[in-house]
């Protein structure tokens, strides 16, 4: 059995933005499978969302501002992978917003999750400080810093490489969020990739100066044609199979929430700036440059497989060894 890749136990998003799939770190390594708890959850008309500081974590709140007709969803944040674990094994979050990659490491441990829906795609950028560097091929004899090694920044930054024949050319280094915005502050690092929002505090200090490199949705969407599924909301089967009623009434209101904050951002940046630890102008500044998209898990399966893939085909371990199957995918 493989324990959790290294990359899965740091911060996500530390400091401003944590988001566990995006950062390495140390790892608990163990031989035995992990049993849940086995004590079912109570059928209850308040339901509870986990979500890293991400943008999974917008729509959430805005659903538990709203307090309409259906279920009633209280939202809290996870920071580290230890805490989202133990969220999961006790059975006391009926809902997950956790990376993709993440969810399914998770799924081939043994852990009871599956996918509801995904809502996060691309988001993700690498960037530069020099006004001479504005592509890929710029960057020849340049060092790109990416916050954690093995991750999905890792991975899909050196597809892109290998796809535009730069492979050897192009030097990657890494660190962790906080650090490497702090060293494009200082002007020390001049390369970087990085997620939204996080990115957009940069964007408010940098003006002009920060230049879009590499959007990896657009990126995406040239090679395959469709979106970079990034993020989505998972739940126990087990529960879920007992209450499918309020499954469907989350994701409604989730998605339209979701529609709604895309459409009229306000109230919602409005409600994520003290969650966020951001000040409101970063988070306006950072929503056109986040792609919030519900799409089911069955709608979304295709897509979300074409992704695992890629990772599966640069680092096994990134999705736990191998794709996950069907019953991955709620409503399979």
């Amino acid at each position: 059995m493989r324990s959790l890749p290294r990359y899965l136990f740091r911060s996500f998003l530390m400091g401003l933005l944590v988001i566990t799939a995006l950062t390495g770190c140390s790892t608990t390594n163990s031989s035995n499978q992990v049993v849940p708890s086995q004590g079912p959850i109570s059928p209850i008309a308040k339901v509870t969302l986990v979500s890293p500081k991400a943008p999974s974590l917008l729509p959430a709140l805005l659903v538990e501002q709203q307090k309409e007709a259906g279920i009633e969803l209280k939202v809290e944040t996870w920071d580290t992978m230890e805490q989202l674990l133990a969220r999961i094994q006790n059975n006391d979050a009926q809902f997950i917003a956790a990376p993709l990659n993440v969810g399914a490491n998770i799924y081939k441990k043994g852990l009871p999750l599956q996918l509801l829906h995904v809502n996060t795609w691309g988001s993700m950028y690498l960037i530069s400080l020099d006004p001479n560097v504005h592509s890929l091929p710029d960057m020849a004899n340049k060092t790109v810093y990416i916050p954690g090694q093995g991750g999905p920044p890792d991975i899909l930054t050196r597809y892109l490489i290998k796809k535009e024949g730069l492979e050897g050319q192009i030097k990657l280094a890494y660190g962790v969020i906080p650090d490497i915005m702090q060293q494009l502050a200082a002007g020390t690092i001049k390369y970087a990739v990085l997620p939204e929002p996080v990115l957009s505090g940069l964007r408010l200090k940098s003006a002009n100066s920060l230049i879009e490199v590499i959007d990896y949705q657009k990126s995406w969407r040239a090679s395959f044609g469709e979106d970079l599924p990034q993020t989505g909301v998972f739940v126990n089967p087990a529960w879920a199979k007992a209450h499918p009623t309020e499954i469907a009434q989350f994701q409604t209101q989730y998605q339209k929430a979701l529609n709604e904050m895309v459409k009229k951002p306000g109230t919602a940046l409005k409600l994520a700036e003290g969650a966020f630890g951001l000040p409101e102008a970063a988070l306006v500044q950072a929503m056109p440059h986040i792609s919030l998209i519900f799409k089911n898990a069955v709608e979304a399966k295709p897509e979300v497989e074409r992704y695992f893939n890629i990772l599966l085909q640069a680092d096994p371990d990134s999705i736990g060894g191998s794709l996950p199957d069907a019953g991955f995918y709620y409503g399979f």
